[in-house]
């Protein structure tokens, strides 16, 4: 028989099972949107980072692959990117709740181009199918504005949003929070992306298999800089 005291814990170890069960990676190729205040050089770097991740993708035995975005018009909900960020910038990465005018925008993955001023993020997963919120603050906003920072604050948060976290080596692209690093770190006078440390490769690979085990999905063009 079931004692009373295992009747009482059942619904902590059901929502702690959930949690546990809920995948820190995508299980299929997100539909991936960019809106807000987003141009033709703002959506240029997205899909640049986009042909950044699908290599590092391939470089890590794995088929997975994020497809090309798409171009959504509409206005960047700014108080909510604004509540987002301060949010995960509070400690809730993994919890943070989302704000409703974010949350009704189409898509799966979901690029949003702020004009105010915000710490730039990547949200935790929400919503009955697996749904992120990427918010990038205004590019013409320091740090932003200085060259080459943009493409790389863009592809760090896309790889957040693909289940890496911070370490704490600031010639790295996944550099961040505790460390001492940030945005101005990436100024560069040509345009290249930070690379990635063999702690993220391997991470990569542990979230989304061998090439073997997953179909391959549609990989966004394979342009722009190394």
């Amino acid at each position: 028989m079931i004692s009373l005291r295992a009747l009482m814990l059942m619904p902590f170890l059901l929502a702690w099972a959930c949690a546990w069960a809920q995948p820190p990676g995508w299980t299929r190729p997100p539909r991936i949107v960019v809106t807000g205040a987003v141009d033709d050089e703002s959506f240029a770097l997205v899909q640049e980072s986009i042909g950044y991740w699908n290599r590092a993708l391939a470089d890590s035995g794995t088929a997975f692959r994020l497809p090309p975005a798409e171009r959504v018009s509409g206005d960047a909900p700014e108080d909510g990117l604004q509540a987002l960020s301060r949010s995960i910038l509070a400690g809730m990465r993994q919890s943070a709740p989302i704000p409703d005018a974010l949350s009704k925008l189409p898509g799966e993955l979901v690029v949003v181009f702020g004009s105010s001023e915000f710490v730039s993020f990547a949200s935790p997963f929400f919503g009955e199918q697996q749904r992120r919120i990427i918010g990038i603050r205004g590019l013409s906003r320091y740090p932003l504005k200085l060259p080459n920072v943009a493409r790389n604050v863009i592809a760090h948060e896309l790889g957040h949003a693909l289940g890496l976290i911070h370490n704490d080596d600031p010639t790295r692209l996944m550099c961040g929070r505790p460390a001492n690093c940030g945005p101005p770190a990436f100024e560069s006078s040509t345009a290249v992306f930070f690379p990635l440390t063999e702690a993220d490769r391997r991470a990569l690979a542990r979230l989304y298999g061998p090439a073997a085990l997953l179909p391959a999905a549609a990989a966004a063009s394979d342009v722009g800089p190394k």
